[in-house]
């Protein structure tokens, strides 16, 4: 089980085989320990020390995020390193070749998924209305092809994902919403703010297979190695945004399952979820994560978080040469 912590001020405990979540002393919630897989805090939210114990000793990992979901920290679990893994990694870092090869491929299947996801839902809106964009898709998935350097690949993936949005659009059933492009940082609509959130969960999802794994999160390809960025965790990330969180956050709009009350605007014109907005968004979020999609290396259904390890220890296998390409995660229907 999965635990999210959004009220502020909450303390978790131990005692007696069970999590107490309190507040000005006062009880807010029982959970017992042994259901308990991770722990995500969101905001000013305080463990003690028993219970930081507790998750250290039985390997639960403790995500911090901000009140409004972005990644903070985690506590770290230093039992997943594989020494020949990571000096493996470090030499491919040095390898123009490999990096071009394992860019084109993040961004060919990330495309793929694009395309794939604007042609499935194509079929409920009128005739023609997505020609455009998944011809433009199209025409920049071959380019990719005849790329020299990774700049190049990053051009056509910044490309790419214009035309894809800008598709996203037309997709969305509803005017109750606002979305107007892509905005990240900061969301700028309603819309923008569910697909942000949504990203930030999914990046936690992928670095805690990439350490599972025992991969280095801060050594990849496509995106550029320094001191702060994960590159690895944002290259992983790529091939999954379409798959698993825009198709999410577009059944959430065209279902109003989220509502317009379910945001509020701060200064500078950010949007930000409420509290019950944030707890409807977490709630369908896991709910999600409890579905099974097709594994494409080897067919079988597994369980999302299970294909994100799944995929991570493919790359680990590419990196260390056992696989001779990295061929990244798609669904023909999404």
């Amino acid at each position: 089980m999965t635990i999210y912590v959004l009220e502020q001020g909450a303390v978790l405990a131990k005692k007696d085989g069970r999590m107490i979540i309190t507040k000005a002393k006062q009880v807010l919630d029982e959970i017992p320990l042994k259901k308990i897989e991770r722990i995500n805090l969101l905001g000013n939210i305080t463990l003690t020390s028993q219970m930081i114990n507790y998750c250290l000793d039985n390997k639960i990992e403790v995500i911090f995020m901000t009140q409004h979901g972005r990644y903070r920290g985690k506590h770290y679990i230093d039992e997943y390193r594989n020494v020949l893994l990571r000096l493996k990694q470090y030499e491919r870092a040095t390898d123009k070749q490999f990096q071009l090869e394992i860019s084109k491929s993040i961004v060919q299947g990330k495309l793929q998924n694009y395309y794939n996801f604007l042609t499935q839902k194509s079929k409920n809106l009128p005739k023609g209305l997505l020609s455009e964009e998944r011809a433009g898709i199209r025409t920049v998935i071959e380019k990719i092809n005849r790329a020299k350097t990774v700049d190049e690949v990053r051009g056509y993936e910044g490309i790419g994902s214009k035309i894809y949005f800008s598709g996203f659009k037309k997709c969305i059933r509803t005017e109750e919403l606002t979305f107007n492009g892509r905005t990240a940082h900061p969301p700028k609509d309603e819309v923008n703010a569910m697909l942000s959130l949504g990203y930030y969960f999914l990046y936690v999802e992928m670095l805690l297979a990439i350490n599972t794994v025992g991969l280095d999160p801060y050594f990849g390809n496509l995106h550029t190695i320094d001191v702060s960025k994960q590159s690895l965790l944002f290259d992983l990330v790529e091939e999954f945004r379409c798959v698993i969180i825009d198709n999410f956050v577009l059944n959430l709009i065209n279902l109003k399952t989220i509502k317009k009350e379910d945001f509020e605007k701060r200064e500078n014109d950010i949007y930000y979820f409420t509290k019950d907005g944030m707890k409807k968004y977490i709630t369908e979020y896991e709910q999600m994560m409890k579905q099974k999609l097709k594994y494409h290396l080897d067919s079988e259904e597994n369980y999302i978080r299970t294909i994100f390890e799944k995929q991570a220890r493919h790359y680990a296998r590419v990196v260390l040469g056992d696989e001779e390409k990295y061929q990244p995660y798609y669904l023909e229907k999404i």
